[in-house]
């Protein structure tokens, strides 16, 4: 099965493959931790998630109201993840630690120098035009945009042949939707595996760590490059990564194994609300939802029901949200190709996968799976499934 990339979001040409070898280079940072290290801010206290939010704003030039919106705040850290209070945000310390080693990661992976020269001015650095979004969009609806959309073109950064790249900012100024699903990904990665490093860490200490083992430095690069050069050259990208070595069954295993999705995801539906709205409400809900999201990635609404009981409990009803939000999750990474060739050849596939994900999360709920099983199994099914519709005989 060829990879399906009608879903990637499509740009205006830019510089065809050579643009992909020059990001690809910059982007190798990833995998030398020892000069990722060295670019990672000495000490680092730890940033309120407002104060964080304008830090990215700045990084990027767009505008920081644009940050205070909770659209925006959903987008970069899913809405099941804070909550607005007298029109602040407000996570738990868990959240607000991961989205400041994220936060960590992404500016040096944006501006390698940024906290070796942190107050001195960057001369040269401010890049040219480029279209301002009045809003981040949703995680899913910007990142499988529907293919009548036209997507802000990003700045070129050389017209006219390969250069050195010594920036993400000339691609990501004023580019709302690309910075907030670059740094979702980052944080989704961290969350996912920061239990299994100690997520008490400061934020450089736990980047530092994380990025220092060969197959986070791998998966990191592999998404990275994954998002961002769908924005540079969308026709060659998956040919270019799996010349590169950036697709494929070792990927997905790290991308996927040894992660913790019980905490990372059903734990936050299930703190999320005290209180179910009526079961017709809920299902409702979820089946708008993932209808949206079929149909972003290719495939058709779902026609069934979803809840095969005719009155779910909170436990269900918190298990299928969490499976929507790993799925979702999972669909900016390069796991996502293997959804878009799932749906294009069965519309129900991501049905079926949600629950089966839903499935462990409500045995972890119920005590029936221990944490470290539903763990195992939600990776090994998802594991599964990127096999299953990555391999050029299309299965059903």
């Amino acid at each position: 099965m060829q990879p399906n990339t009608d879903n990637i979001p499509k740009t205006k040409e830019l510089h065809g493959v050579a643009t992909l070898k020059s990001l690809h280079t910059y982007l190798r940072l990833l995998e030398n931790s020892s000069e990722l290290k060295r670019k990672m801010p000495t000490s680092s206290s730890q940033r309120s998630v407002k104060e964080g939010l304008g830090e990215i704003s700045r990084l990027v030039e767009l505008d920081h109201a644009m940050f205070k919106d909770p659209q925006t705040i959903a987008a970069v850290i899913g809405s099941q993840r804070f909550v607005m209070i007298w029109g602040e945000p407000s996570v738990t310390d868990r959240v607000a630690r991961i989205f400041d080693s994220s936060k960590v990661l992404l500016t040096v992976l944006i501006d390698p120098g940024h906290f070796q020269t942190a107050t001195a001015a960057q001369p040269g650095s401010t890049p040219g035009p480029a279209q301002r979004q009045s809003m981040a969009k949703s995680l899913s609806t910007s990142w499988a945009q529907s293919k009548t959309e036209s997507p802000a073109a990003p700045v070129r950064m050389n017209a006219d042949h390969e250069s050195t790249i010594e920036s993400l900012k000339p691609l990501l100024a004023g580019n709302s939707t690309l910075t907030c699903r670059l740094f979702r990904v980052l944080f989704e990665h961290l969350l996912g595996f920061a239990s299994f490093s100690g997520d008490q860490q400061g934020s450089a200490t736990l980047v530092n760590e994380l990025v220092g083992s060969k197959e986070h430095g791998r998966s990191f690069l592999a998404t990275a490059l994954f998002i961002l050069g769908a924005e540079i050259d969308r026709e060659h990208l998956m040919s270019f990564m799996l010349e590169q070595g950036l697709f494929g069954m070792q990927i997905f295993e790290h991308l996927l194994q040894n992660r913790d999705y019980c905490d990372a995801y059903y734990t936050f539906r299930r703190l999320e609300k005290a209180f179910m709205a009526s079961p017709a409400e809920e299902e409702k809900q979820l089946k708008d939802r993932l209808d949206k999201f079929n149909v972003q990635f290719g495939g058709k609404p779902y026609g069934a029901k979803l809840f095969e009981a005719e009155d779910p409990d909170k436990t269900k009803v918190d298990a299928c949200m969490a499976a929507a939000d790993l799925l979702e999750a999972m669909a900016f990474t390069p796991w996502g190709m293997s959804l878009s060739n799932a749906l294009s050849a069965s519309s129900s596939n991501s049905i079926r996968s949600m629950r089966i994900l839903a499935g462990h999360f409500e045995r972890f709920a119920h005590g029936d799976e221990t944490k470290e099983q539903a763990n195992k199994e939600i990776g090994d099914h998802l594991l599964a499934f990127a096999r299953q519709f990555s391999a050029d005989s299309k299965a059903g």
